[in-house]
């Protein structure tokens, strides 16, 4: 998809500097679903992901009204607290505890893209099953993203649901090992078509403050873009789970649900929108 195509589709202009604001984690604990449905609902955030395999994402399903949320499809675990299984018998994805593999490296040398296909199967499904109506897929931690035979299962599980998918940007060294945001575009599988920035997403990140958010606004050419962030609600649930960490995820609730970040929203002429736009979108194109 040439760039300012998707502003096109969506209909606005080719100038436009439109910004999908999003929560990951959502099901990790009650202290992430209470801030990501706060931020969706006063806060800027547009769109969340659940993690169908995490400890509460059952909740999620008496929380919802419909709001825009996706599916992150989870391959690896790697927490030392609580640890996620595969929800389908697939002895290609487990560890000797049973468990998600702690890597990616482990993930890409030992998993079969059959039972790839069929857990992600499995997580959409139980999302459904939950109540809910996805408006995306996103690869937790890349597992699907960075490795052509398993990129192309994303794609087939996002074709057979009619989603539209979170995939790395090409202009991205980090991430962009191969063409995906064009391969998926070719395939029918619309994706945002700016660079996608984390914020409190691991050791190293961004800690939420004016400035840098300010800055990655300001560097937003037109098109969709991304901005995820991780919030949770200070408590002592998030400090059990993330001794060293749990700050950084209540700054960045309280920073979502901020009227800062709609000012400076406002200030650089950025407007939001969610997933389900793309959605619906994809859907009009594909039953043409």
């Amino acid at each position: 998809m040439q760039k300012g195509e998707l502003l096109r589709k969506l209909g606005h202009p080719e100038d436009a500097r439109l910004c999908i604001i999003s929560c990951d984690s959502l099901g990790f604990s009650h202290s992430h679903n209470v801030a990501a449905f706060d931020a969706l609902t006063r806060g800027i955030a547009t769109t969340a992901r659940l993690v169908a395999n995490a400890p509460w994402s059952r909740e999620v399903s008496s929380l919802y009204r419909g709001q825009d949320l996706g599916i992150g499809l989870v391959l690896t675990s790697d927490h030392d607290i609580f640890r996620m299984a595969p929800l389908t018998q697939s002895p290609t994805l487990v560890d000797g505890a049973g468990e998600l593999p702690r890597t990616l490296e482990d993930f890409w040398e030992h998993a079969d893209t059959a039972e790839v296909r069929r857990e992600c199967r499995a997580q959409v499904e139980r999302a459904i099953f939950y109540g809910l109506d996805p408006s995306h897929l996103a690869s937790e931690a890349q597992a699907l993203t960075l490795r052509p035979e398993f990129f192309d299962v994303l794609i087939e599980v996002a074709l057979e649901f009619g989603l539209p998918v979170r995939v790395p940007m090409s202009d991205d060294p980090a991430t962009a090992v191969f063409p995906a945001a064009e391969l998926a575009a070719e395939a029918g599988v619309f994706s945002p078509d700016g660079q996608v920035c984390t914020f409190d997403s691991g050791p190293g990140s961004h800690f939420v403050d004016e400035r840098v958010f300010e800055e990655t606004l300001a560097s937003l050419t037109p098109g969709v873009s991304e901005i995820s962030f991780r919030p949770a609600v200070a408590s002592d649930e998030l400090t059990a789970l993330y001794p060293q960490d749990w700050e950084r995820f209540a700054r960045a609730h309280l920073f979502l649900t901020s009227p800062l970040a709609q000012i400076m929203l406002a200030d650089h002429r950025v407007s939001t929108i969610g997933y389900r736009e793309l959605k619906q979108v994809q859907a009009e194109l594909t039953a043409q």
